[in-house]
């Protein structure tokens, strides 16, 4: 497919020319012709589009007075001449251009992150060779090729639409990663800094080079490592360790064989077989008792595995962590005794199949892999303005609509090509019921709980042109009831809004009962499927955030506000209202509610249940400690969402070849995981910096306004967060390789921080703090024991859990080579140790790096790591031997 985008050799042309009369016209007339197919579909084969970012910090941004901007331009040319008009390109991007400029070219933002460029009135066609070229400014940074969307669309009124083959992008053999060849992103300074204080942009390979550097570390130690750290182990040095090459056998007390046997199947694949003259696992469940659930005891000494645990999730992740200690050339496990017990009840991961949908057997594959390493919630977003992806008996529409994307741009037999979705896409599709019970069954087995959600109001597109669909269709036979009775939006409203994520139209009108019908038959549908599997609803996560505006026209919500009996004064009330409203529903049936905390906050206490889950997503520099303070106020759970921490669809570093968004972190990798501070938010500005580099300060002390009422208080004495989530948000991964490519190996960081506790943290100051870089709390020997820990973690993963995901077919990351030159010598590592790194000189053979390289000035070196099992290399760096080369 890459190979296609380049110049057309002389034979093509001529095979071309032909078909350039056409319809009595004639392509290099000086006259413009409607487009038609066959011109279409060349234009769509042989047109060469670039998108070239030329500054992230130009001179002025027009339109705009945003903190940030970026100015670009596309450049498409053809290799022959074509007068053609009528013609339209779709493609997305994620924020509109503010303004844009061209000679002969028109730029529009349609809905979301949909755009199209079409012939100005001064267009004279496409002259061979010469560019056209529209320009244009866009209030946000451009940092990395991840936002930039593949599948441009080639369309014209009546024709069959096509995809301009320059703008797909495709897997490259060696690494499989996505290569985009119409991205022109480079790594220059110039480009890559996009704010006056960017400090990001002192980021050099050398500079990362001293971060990760190893010294003196005893790689011995790994031997007894555990992927989530225990609680606390014995080493038993002097004592032979464990074979299990001729497997284990089985003994069970207190529990099934099915409550451990995903765990044993883990093994298994690992080569440890259960068989008759295996290694003895004794396993004793003894039942509840007051302490955690999940904890358990380790014994692998004298020639046997003992496993005590209270409940058979205990067992089950006994059983995980003899995985963790088996190191795979040697089938042994070291002799060590281990009490362990989870930090956070809730150990989560956030998975986002509505944007671009995740198949069944990835879900699966992700749900041990999640068990693998004590995760135990997996918060399912199963529909946002992308996409629907369940199904729900009686409402087909949802699946049948709104499963799917193509070229319709009135919503009526699919969604609109949000995401840079091609004509006949891959990224799309549903759970059927039999598939939804399988993944509950399944999530059942590995001590999972399935987190449904649907968000609500906002982020509801999806739901919203599904039900429109159903209403015309029914109304057109006659259903006139049955067609409104799961209406979403008011026929009669103009309002006019654009949502967080440019929508126009993507948002449920609380102000009509056939709402309130739907999400009651959603939720009621959605928890006999959960009852049916054996696996109760227990929490339901609805959203709640980002109504951007809406019902201010709204005839039904103008009559709403009006009736005095409804509570309701103001039309900004009603985001409140609602989830109100649905939070009662929910209680009622016995369900948590849960919800992102900017919804949550709009309601009022005394309206909402008891039992609330509030998911904080505000970033560190953005006071989340605030808002964690006042939904612990209201006596609500709190999940630590924090997107500069938790969010893994930020790209790991800087890197324009990177993908991922960037607008809460510019980088997040294992290690600022690691170092994340949970149960003390503030203290973390001691160590954290906000998106561009810069330090930040979080007072946390009781702060009252001029009229003495609180602005904030510290947490209420005594209380702690429910748990920590992970989050994979997928507007940028349009592949099930590359989801796991996004999720590890920095998943394992964040089960690191959710099962266990460290002791270098800073403990949480109930009397209230403020903190900053200056500030000590974390003190000397605290960063050293932090640094210590840092290295014992990273070393396990690098050492023993990279080898076992080789063998179990995880597509994780190979981190990039970072370099240095000291004393003349080239040095080079990789945040990650142990992996293999190779050299190549002036584009030659690739050779062992095993030794820093003494070069002569000017040299081309190349650098990239391989993954243990060698099979496979991460992305090529290049290494600059002044040592001022460039991550």
């Amino acid at each position: 497919m890459h190979e296609n985008k380049k110049a057309l050799t002389a034979r093509t042309l001529v095979a071309l020319l032909p078909a350039m009369v056409i319809a009595g016209q004639t392509w290099a007339s000086t006259s413009l012709a409607q487009i038609n197919q066959q011109q279409l579909n060349q234009l769509a084969d042989t047109l060469d589009v670039k998108y070239r970012l030329l500054s992230n910090m130009p001179e002025q941004c027009p339109g705009s007075t945003a903190e940030f901007c970026y100015h670009a331009q596309i450049e498409i040319t053809s290799p022959f001449t074509a007068k053609v008009d009528g013609w339209k390109i779709l493609y997305s991007q994620v924020y509109p251009a503010t303004q844009s400029k061209s000679e002969q070219l028109a730029l529009r933002h349609f809905n979301g992150d949909l755009n199209h460029i079409s012939p100005s009135n001064a267009f004279t066609g496409f002259e061979a060779g010469k560019s056209q070229v529209i320009e244009f400014w866009v209030a946000s940074s451009l940092l990395n090729e991840g936002e930039l969307m593949p599948n441009y669309i080639l369309t014209a009124q009546g024709l069959e639409p096509k995809v301009i083959k320059s703008t797909q992008s495709y897997i490259e053999q060696d690494t499989r990663l996505e290569i985009k060849p119409y991205a022109a992103v480079s790594a220059k300074t110039s480009v890559m800094q996009s704010h006056p204080d960017d400090q990001y942009a002192n980021f050099t390979s050398a500079a990362l080079f001293e971060n990760y550097k190893i010294d003196d570390y005893s790689v011995d130690a790994i031997a007894h490592a555990i992927v989530p750290t225990p609680d606390a182990m014995k080493v038993f040095s002097n004592e032979a360790p464990l074979n299990l090459s001729s497997g284990i056998k089985l003994q069970l007390s207190g529990l099934e064989y099915g409550d451990v046997a995903a765990a044993l199947k883990r093994l298994d694949a690992l080569g440890v077989k259960q068989t008759h003259n295996g290694v003895a696992v004794n396993i004793i469940v003894r039942g509840k008792q007051q302490g955690h659930n999940g904890a358990y005891q380790l014994s692998t000494q004298r020639g046997q595995i003992q496993i005590e645990a209270q409940d058979s999730t205990g067992a089950f992740y006994g059983l995980q962590s003899v995985a963790s200690l088996l190191s795979l050339d040697s089938m042994q496990v070291p002799a060590v005794n281990v009490v362990d017990k989870p930090r956070y009840d809730y150990r989560g991961l956030h998975l986002d199949v509505a944007r671009n949908f995740r198949s069944k057997e990835f879900v699966l594959r992700l749900l041990s892999k999640m068990s693998a390493y004590k995760l135990n919630k997996l918060h399912f977003h199963l529909a946002d303005d992308e996409g629907w992806r369940i199904e729900i008996p009686g409402l087909p529409e949802l699946t049948a609509l709104s499963s799917h994307r193509c070229i319709d741009l009135d919503d009526k037999h699919c969604l609109q090509p949000q995401l840079g979705s091609a004509i006949n896409t891959d990224r799309d599709g549903y759970y059927s019921i039999a598939d939804y019970q399988e993944i509950l069954n399944f999530a059942k087995q590995h001590h999972i709980e399935i987190i449904p959600s649907l968000d609500m109001p906002g982020h509801s597109r999806a739901a919203v042109k599904a039900m429109e669909k159903r209403f015309y269709t029914l109304t057109k036979a006659g259903k006139h009831d049955a067609a409104r009775q799961y209406l979403l939006s008011d026929p009669q409203d103009v309002t006019e809004y654009r949502s967080i994520q440019h929508y126009n139209d993507n948002t449920l009108n609380v102000c009509m009962e056939s709402t309130y019908a739907f999400v009651d038959k959603v939720i009621s549908e959605v928890a006999a499927q959960h009852k049916k599997a054996g696996s109760p609803l227990n929490i339901y996560h609805i959203g709640a955030d980002e109504t951007a505006g809406a019902w201010v026209e709204s005839p039904a919500c103008k009559k709403f506000i009006a009736d005095k009996s409804n509570d309701v004064h103001e039309v900004e009330e009603l985001t409140g209202y609602f989830i109100e409203r649905v939070s009662a529903m929910i209680a009622k049936k016995g369900i948590e509610v849960a919800g992102w905390n900017d919804g949550l906050s709009e309601t009022r206490q005394d309206k909402m249940p008891r039992k609330v889950a509030s998911y904080v997503w505000a970033t560190l520099p953005q006071n989340a400690h605030k808002v964690v303070s006042a939904h612990a106020r209201r006596g609500w759970d709190i999940i630590l969402s924090t997107p500069d921490v938790t969010y893994l669809d930020f790209p790991y570093e800087l890197d324009p070849k990177e993908s991922g968004y960037k607008w809460g972190a510019r980088r997040t990798n294992s290690k600022t995981i690691f170092e994340f501070m949970p149960d003390n938010l503030p203290a973390n500005a001691e160590v954290k910096k906000d998106t561009i580099g810069r330090n930040y300060v979080a007072d946390d002390r009781t702060q009252v306004d001029e009229n003495g009422q609180f602005t904030h208080q510290p947490l209420p004495e005594g209380f702690r967060v429910t748990g920590i989530q992970g989050h994979l948000w997928s507007e940028v991964v349009r592949k099930d390789h590359l989801a796991e490519y996004m999720l590890f190996p920095r998943l394992l960081a964040l089960a690191e921080k959710a099962w266990h506790r460290a002791k270098w943290e800073v403990p949480y100051n109930y009397a209230g703090e403020k903190y900053d870089h200056t500030t000590g709390f974390l003190t000397a020997q605290m960063r050293e024991q932090r640094d210590q820990q840092w290295q014992d973690f990273i070393h396990a993963v690098g050492h023993k859990e990279l080898e076992k995901f080789d063998r179990l077919g995880v597509f994780y990351r190979i981190p990039n080579v970072v370099s240095k030159v000291i004393d003349n010598r080239l040095h080079a590592s990789t945040i990650i140790p142990g992996l293999p790194i190779q050299f190549r000189v002036n584009q030659g053979e690739w050779r062992e790096y095993d030794q820093p390289l003494t070069l002569k000035a000017g040299t081309k070196v190349e650098l990239r790591a391989l993954s243990p099992d060698r099979r496979r290399p991460g992305r090529i760096e290049f290494a600059d031997i002044t040592g001022t080369a460039r991550f």
